[in-house]
């Protein structure tokens, strides 16, 4: 059996290119209804829309005013009207409820967020262009505050971090040349920027009210509430940032327009059905992620439900996506999927009663670029060890490495 961190270290990139999940999303808080709306990137166009019950919306402020932000350790989405902050779910249920945002207030109004996944912190930019760090503890509690050293007078009004990279960018708008600028900093010194790029225009684009990243594919999304814009980058040896392409997509007029902007990674996909033999009674034995499957993400993890109570459990980790079920070897009662494989993690108690006990398997990710785009495979198989014995098998479950 491997540690998890060598599991992870010893990946080889040889299965990048094979598809394991849905597609990532953007996602984003409208202004007037505080809806958080889900986009499809490819097709430029919404796919799920909800609304987190009570939150207010931002009409009263300025357009630059809210964010949003993804939260991959708790798989959520953080939003902010300009004036209070919360953490909700794909369904708009709260998993942090509504409050009102550390070292904000007064006439001052939050217009950028971003979570940083490897060191688990929310960014926050205010109008007044300080920079907030808080922590991602329900409510957040701020740890830190700096102001930002932009070299021009104009407006901000979004934030993004490539936590692979290293790096922070912050949109601003020049209404003289009615063209958006990126600063971008150092990560480690967020508040000092240390390069400005001007985006190109491809069509009529107003002012930045939201800005996203896949540090991954080194691509920045930019939105002026109606239009989105994205910017592919390059990162150079000695730290600057050069735009290499970008692209709009259509207007969408007539829908409430957007006040932030956050990538939501892709989700992993099952493959086959549970099993079991022996003495193991027919558990449903489902897999799911704990948090997402983002580079920099510690805490992720592999979790195992619906298993038999009071059993032993394994996790396998295959290269690549579930692959075609290989033959049935005894004393497993279905076919691995998770083959090549690369390990197992475990064993692990399963905790319950009957058939809804549980156990989680840690997978830290660490935050390195040349693990992106990787696709694994898991599956469990858990013992029942009483009298003769018996097996159960879950599906097999699919998943990417990503980047935020």
């Amino acid at each position: 059996m491997l540690r998890s961190t060598l599991l992870v270290a010893s990946f080889s990139l040889s299965t990048a290119a094979l598809l394991a999940q849905s597609a990532p999303q953007l996602v984003g808080l409208t202004r007037n209804l505080a809806d958080l709306r889900r986009h499809s990137i490819a097709a430029c166009a919404p796919v799920a829309n909800c609304s987190p019950i009570g939150f207010p919306g931002s009409a009263a402020l300025p357009a630059t005013a809210g964010g949003a932000a993804w939260d991959a350790i708790h798989s959520g989405t953080w939003i902010s009207n300009g004036q209070l902050l919360a953490c909700v779910d794909d369904t708009c249920g709260y998993l942090c409820p509504p409050v009102a945002i550390p070292g904000i207030g007064g006439a001052v109004f939050v217009v950028g967020m971003e979570v940083v996944t490897s060191t688990q912190q929310l960014l926050v930019l205010d109008s007044a262009d300080n920079l907030h760090v808080l922590d991602l503890a329900c409510p957040p509690v701020q740890t830190s505050v700096c102001p930002v050293a932009f070299v021009n007078p104009f407006v901000s009004g979004g934030l993004a971090a490539d936590d692979l990279a290293g790096l922070v960018f912050f949109t601003r708008f020049d209404p003289a040349t009615g063209l958006n600028q990126i600063a971008f900093a150092a990560a480690a010194n967020p508040c000092t920027p240390i390069g400005l790029l001007i985006v190109p225009p491809c069509g009529p684009v107003g002012a930045f009210t939201g800005l996203a990243v896949d540090s991954v594919a080194q691509v920045l999304y930019g939105t002026d509430g109606q239009r989105t814009v994205s910017m592919s980058y390059l990162v150079t040896p000695i730290g600057t940032v050069v735009l290499t392409g970008v692209n709009c997509c259509p207007v969408l007029a007539g829908l409430d327009p957007l006040t932030g902007l956050a990538m939501r990674p892709g989700r992993a996909t099952a493959t086959g059905v549970a099993c079991n033999a022996g003495i193991c009674p027919p558990c449903p034995m489902v897999q799911s992620t704990a948090g997402d499957s983002v580079l920099g993400n510690a805490d992720f993890a592999l979790r195992l439900n619906g298993a038999p109570a009071g059993s032993i459990a394994w996790c396998m980790i295959g290269a690549g996506p579930c692959a075609a079920g290989g033959p049935v070897v005894p004393p497993l009662c279905g076919p691995a999927y998770t083959l090549p494989l690369l390990g197992i993690l475990g064993a692990n108690l399963t905790i319950g009663a009957g058939c809804a006990a549980s156990t989680s398997f840690s997978l830290p990710l660490p935050a390195n670029a040349s693990l992106g785009g990787l696709v694994l495979s898991s599956q469990c198989f858990v013992w029942c060890p009483v009298g003769p014995g018996g097996s159960s098998m879950s599906p097999c479950l699919s998943f990417e490495l990503q980047g935020l």
